[in-house]
C-alpha cells in the first residue's frame, strides 16, 4: 500500500533571499531539487524552505512524500540528472527527459546550487528536440517523450495558490472529441463552445446574446431551442 511505503519527512528550514530556487515562482509552490532526489523546497512568498527526506528515501514527485529509494514508488531516482543534460548539450535550451512540453534553460540558473531553470511551453505548444524551441504540437518532434494533450496536463495551468478556480473548470476538455466545434463539457446549455483539433483545445468562444450552443446541431441557436434538455 502506498501510504505504508511512505516515510515521515525530516524537515529543515532554510531562508535564503538571494539566489533562491524560489525566485520567480508563485507565492506558494513546491519545487523539486534538480539534483538531489531526497530534497524539495516549499516556496512561500519568495522564501525558500528546504525539506529533506530521511536516509535511504527520496521524494515522490507528485505527493511530495518520502518513499523508499529504488522502490516502485520512487519516481525521482530514474530521472536523468539535470547537470549532465546541460553539460553535454549543443544548445542552451535542452529538452526535458520526460515531458515534451518542458525544457531546461542552461543559461538561466535560478537555484542555490546553480542548476538550470526548468521551463514550459505555452499550451498547446511542445518543445521540439531537434529545433530546440517550442513548436506547434503538429510540428514538434518529441522523440517518445510524454505529450500532454489537455490544458490541465500543463504545469502552468495548475492551481498554485489558495482559492484558485480548478483547471478543469477554467479550460475546456477536448480529449475524445472529434475535430471541429464541440460543446464545452460542464457548460452545456450555455453560449460557450470549444474548437478541438487532435484532442486539443485550440479555441473557445461564445454565441451571441440570447443564444446558446446546441450540442447536437453544433451551432448557435436561439435560447428557445433548448429542447434537447
Amino acid at each position: 500500500m502506498f501510504v505504508a511505503a511512505t516515510a515521515v519527512l525530516f524537515v529543515s528550514l532554510v531562508f535564503n533571499a538571494e539566489a533562491s530556487i524560489c525566485k520567480g515562482k508563485a507565492p506558494f509552490e513546491w519545487v523539486l531539487d534538480p539534483e538531489d532526489c531526497a530534497v524539495f523546497y516549499m516556496c512561500l512568498n519568495g522564501q525558500e524552505h528546504l525539506f529533506k527526506c530521511p536516509e535511504n528515501s527520496v521524494v515522490h514527485e507528485t505527493t511530495r512524500a518520502c518513499v523508499p529509494v529504488g522502490s516502485v514508488y520512487d519516481t525521482c531516482s530514474k530521472r536523468e540528472r539535470v547537470p549532465s543534460l546541460c553539460r553535454n548539450a549543443r544548445s542552451n535550451l535542452v529538452e526535458h527527459p520526460e515531458s515534451c512540453a518542458k525544457f531546461y534553460d542552461c543559461t538561466n540558473k535560478r537555484s542555490t546550487n546553480e542548476q538550470p531553470e526548468e521551463k514550459e511551453c505555452k499550451y498547446p505548444y511542445l518543445f521540439d528536440q531537434v529545433t530546440k524551441r517550442c513548436e506547434h504540437f503538429e510540428d514538434a518532434e518529441c522523440g517518445g517523450r510524454f505529450e500532454p494533450i489537455s490544458p490541465c496536463e500543463y504545469q502552468e495551468n495548475q492551481c498554485r495558490v489558495a482559492h484558485c478556480i480548478p483547471c478543469h473548470v477554467r479550460f475546456p476538455n477536448c480529449k475524445g472529441k472529434e475535430d471541429g466545434i464541440n460543446v464545452w463539457e460542464g457548460r452545456e446549455g450555455s453560449p460557450d463552445y470549444v474548437v478541438c483539433k487532435k484532442g486539443r483545445h485550440v479555441f473557445h468562444g461564445k454565441c451571441d446574446d440570447k443564444q446558446i450552443f446546441h450540442p447536437q446541431k453544433k451551432l448557435c441557436v436561439d435560447y428557445e431551442e433548448k429542447e434537447f434538455y
